[in-house]
């Protein structure tokens, strides 16, 4: 039987099920290959181009057993029929240019919502006021894309401005230099558009973190919370929009 996760893209045994783009068919087929069933995303035309398939731009996860879409979006029935999870939709509508594309891009912590509070949908702001969650506000309106979770009090950031916020609460953070990231159609990527946690104690991915100048620091940082690493498929970096774990064994 499968379970939720107990924390929002944080499983504490073996991943069952993930949320992945559906724009590479090399992604579903190297999880499908280790016994990870896939729920693929479709290209949102609302979206800017380069991230329309991305599953950080389209869902956000809040809680084990509840997520938010995109208002009109069909993912959500998907991901309800496959799963069990619970779907919200965002109160307002997606559009192509920022700031309105990233209206599902904030991030579970503990019991707070890292989010830019100008950019993320007040329905999301809403659910987290009534359910005691802190929101931390950063300038950054693509949060979920700009961070790498490690657990509920280490992530790995470019972000400077993430950073500082996230050291002031406590949490450990390894900032590393920005770009080394493949994303066509912009100059970058973002380090959580490239991974996501397939079991407590592994992370994937998307590329070889050789092709990243920090990998060291990387690799050394997630070996102190004794997470191992699991390279999808050789090749750079390349920002996907992250692999969001579901379901897990029970």
């Amino acid at each position: 039987m499968d379970l939720f996760l107990p924390h929002p893209r944080l499983p504490d045994s073996p991943v069952t099920t993930a949320l992945v783009s559906g724009e590479y068919p090399f992604l579903p087929h190297a999880l499908n290959a280790i016994g990870i069933k896939t729920i693929l995303t479709n290209r949102e035309s609302r979206l800017p181009v380069p991230v329309s398939w991305h599953p950080d731009m389209q869902v956000c996860m809040v809680a084990p057993d509840l997520l938010f879409t995109l208002s009109g979006s069909t993912l959500g029935k998907s991901i309800q029929k496959e799963t069990g999870l619970r779907t919200k939709e965002t109160e307002k509508t997606p559009f192509v240019s920022y700031p309105q594309d990233v209206l599902c891009n904030a991030l579970i912590l503990g019991n707070c919502l890292i989010a830019n509070p100008n950019t993320v949908d007040p329905r999301i702001l809403t659910w987290a006021k009534k359910q005691e969650i802190s929101i931390i506000p950063v300038r950054q309106g693509y949060t979920a894309c700009a961070v790498c979770i490690v657990n509920k009090n280490a992530v790995i950031t470019a972000d400077r401005g993430i950073s500082i916020v996230l050291e002031k609460l406590g949490v450990d953070v390894l900032c590393i230099r920005s770009g080394f990231i493949r994303l066509p159609g912009y100059d970058t990527g973002l380090l959580g558009g490239c991974c996501g946690h397939l079991s407590r104690d592994c992370i994937a991915f998307t590329g070889q973190l050789s092709s990243h100048p920090d990998c060291e620091s990387i690799r050394g940082f997630l070996r102190n919370y004794s997470i191992s690493i699991l390279e999808l498929f050789p090749g750079e970096l390349m920002d996907v929009g992250g692999i969001l774990p579901l379901l897990q064994m029970e």
